[in-house]
């Protein structure tokens, strides 16, 4: 029953959560028109990470996860309580207002998301973690993809600010159901900042595919922000769509993750793990690039449900196998790395893509990413050499 709750808090944080970063993007669109001040608002809720997610990954191994999940999730409620003043009374200097409310949600994200990660061992054994942080995983994708399809429907019929209490709601019952989450911690012995990191990297030098194993999640991510900022233009402007049919089409992303993170279950004891994710990502940077040239709507549609229920598969290999690999004792620092390059990346790409979609044009926004997505794949296959020698999750 516990894990049970922990899942249905998790999936009410990241429904909310992603509702939030979409809304960002979206009201930017509508009511700034701005595709540059969309990238940089979904920067400003993703960005953070890279200074905080430092002092976040030390917090969680010397306090404990549920400690900082639940002082952290407030800044989320503080940053949607700033949008929604926004929306309710358009003040001036809106848009410095609307940034700064990002601001708090890109702090809450930067400590929330390896939290609930490294949560997770509160709740299994080491032998059941695959399985258990691929479900997870499930969980993120599900709210990243079903967040679009609920903030259209939702804007649809009460507004931008009813977005914003929905969200609310969804974050404070998220929170109620931690209160009672087990909380067995080892505390870590408290020193300064740069010792505890120094230490953690001494350890990652000793598992290599660590290391390995987050530089393709590098890569991974690269692919998220691009599809958050370019892909509503995209429909709009290439195929044609109305408000709730973009949020249909977006919703399609929720469909290809959750075929992603079932199959990845299934795939998990039958393909050569590391191998296997190399081929994916590649094939993810191709689909990004054929979803910036496609005008058929159903064959746009293809290609985006097949290169995220890749994309899909390959995370949940990726932070399944850090979990697996990872010692108990630098669990939320390595877990807090994998927020950084989950968050900066999808941020900064998002960031340039939308750049390029407002400088040159809305493709050339996927043409960039997907470029320099094949380049580091193609590296990584190179290189990676503890990665492809991964061929299965021990028993």
């Amino acid at each position: 029953m516990k894990l049970f709750l922990f899942y249905l808090s998790c999936f009410f944080g990241f429904i909310a959560g992603h509702m939030v970063n979409y809304s960002a993007i979206m009201y930017s669109l509508q009511t700034f028109d701005s595709s540059l001040l969309a990238g940089v608002a979904y920067s400003l809720c993703f960005g953070p990470p890279i200074v905080f997610g430092w002092l976040a990954g030390s917090y969680i191994d010397r306090y404990s996860a549920k400690k900082v999940l639940l002082v952290s999730q407030n800044s989320f409620i503080l940053g949607v309580t700033g949008m929604m003043l926004v929306m309710l009374y358009e003040p001036d200097h809106s848009i410095f207002y609307f940034l700064l409310s990002s601001f708090f949600v890109g702090i809450a994200w930067s400590f929330v998301a390896p939290s609930r990660l490294a949560a997770v061992g509160q709740y299994v054994s080491r032998e059941n973690m695959p399985q258990a942080m691929i479900v997870l995983n499930l969980l993120i994708m599900l709210g990243f993809g079903l967040a679009p399809v609920l903030l259209t429907q939702i804007q649809e019929q009460v507004g931008w600010p009813g977005v914003a209490m929905t969200c609310m709601a969804l974050f404070t019952a998220s929170s109620l159901l931690l209160l009672n989450a087990p909380n067995n911690h080892k505390r870590l012995t408290h020193q300064n900042l740069k010792q505890e990191w120094q230490e953690c990297f001494a350890e990652l030098k000793k598992i290599p595919v660590i290391p390995q194993l987050l530089f393709a999640a590098i890569v991974g991510y690269l692919m998220m922000g691009p599809m958050q900022v370019v892909l509503p233009q995209i429909a709009d402007q290439q195929l044609g769509l109305e408000n709730v049919e973009k949020g249909q089409y977006l919703g399609l992303i929720a469909l290809s993750l959750i075929i992603g993170g079932v199959a990845a279950m299934k795939l998990r004891t039958v393909l050569p793990i590391g191998k296997s994710m190399l081929v994916m990502l590649l094939l993810c940077g191709v689909s990004l690039a054929l979803l910036g040239s496609i005008t058929s709507l159903w064959l746009s549609c293809l290609v985006l449900v097949i290169g995220t229920t890749l994309a899909g598969i390959t995370v949940s290999f990726i932070v399944a196998a850090l979990q697996t690999f990872t010692p108990e004792h630098i669990r939320g620092r390595v877990m807090s790395i994998y927020t950084i390059i989950s968050q900066v990346i999808s941020a900064t790409a998002g960031m340039f893509a939308g750049a390029l979609a407002q400088g040159i044009s809305v493709p050339s926004g996927l043409y960039g990413i997907a470029l320099l997505f094949v380049v580091l794949t193609i590296l990584l296959a190179v290189k990676a050499t503890h990665l492809k020698a991964f061929v299965r999750f021990p028993d």
